[in-house]
């Protein structure tokens, strides 16, 4: 504003003069003489320019330098471990995976099972679900608490699994395996109701079958015995035996 200033008093003062000198001049060219008297005169200041900031220096020290490399490390590894788990997720869900395990719960489309190795997982459903039994189309509510089912989906997150398909299989039963044996007792445990015997110089601990008609308080370290053992479900077991 105060820039234009000078300009527009200029123009107003041209102005100004062409209304009266024109008569002046008009009479001049007739051969006229006029005198002109100045009565005042304003000088109009132009302003100056306004003197720039001095510039401000920062001073930045090692010690600034070093935390604010750390706090970019920082940033740096926690985007890139949001963007590898993004990743991960996106991966998973377009990889099949498979489970086998015995049904502990089922509720509205939700279903948890229970893995040969007791992990604990949560299976979800949607309307692109299939579920089969005995070479069968069924239906969820066909399930039942203890059913062994094979779950083939995709990894929702490392304990959850949206099914694709949905297999109910039979439980095979756990075969028993039965044997006899002639041993030396090497120790005895009432309380835990084991019986160690010495087979193939090595200390070998059974349990008893629950039908056993051991009785365990008369067996004594150092005895030799014929037994009837049972191997059942990954157990070495008595189920007979007498003192030689």
């Amino acid at each position: 504003m105060n820039k234009t200033l000078p300009y527009i008093t200029s123009i107003a003062i041209f102005v100004i003069a062409s209304f009266v000198l024109e008569p002046w001049l008009a009479d001049t060219r007739r051969g006229k003489s006029h005198s002109i008297r100045v009565l005042a005169a304003t000088t109009v200041a132009t302003p100056s320019a306004t003197p720039s900031a001095t510039p401000t220096v920062i001073t930045i020290t090692p010690s600034q330098t070093q935390d604010i490399q750390e706090k970019i490390k920082t940033l740096v590894k926690e985007n890139l471990s949001a963007t590898e788990s993004t990743l991960k997720e996106k991966i998973n869900q377009r990889t099949l995976v498979g489970f086998v395990g015995l049904i502990q719960s089922i509720n509205s489309g939700n279903i948890t099972i229970n893995t040969k190795d007791g992990t604990i997982l949560q299976i979800t459903t949607d309307e692109k679900s299939v579920y089969n039994k005995a070479g069968t189309g069924i239906k969820i509510s066909s399930l039942a608490i203890s059913d062994k089912i094979i779950v083939i989906g995709t990894l929702l997150k490392e304990d959850i699994v949206l099914a694709k398909r949905i297999v109910v299989v039979p439980d095979e039963p756990i075969q028993i395996v039965s044997g006899t044996i002639v041993s030396k007792v090497s120790s005895v445990d009432i309380k835990k109701k084991l019986i160690g015997l010495t087979v193939n110089n090595q200390e070998v601990l059974f349990g008893l079958t629950k039908k056993s008609t051991i009785k365990i308080e008369e067996i004594k370290a150092g005895m030799t015995i014929f037994a009837i053992t049972k191997k059942y479900d990954g157990k070495d077991l008595l189920s007979r035996a007498k003192i030689l």
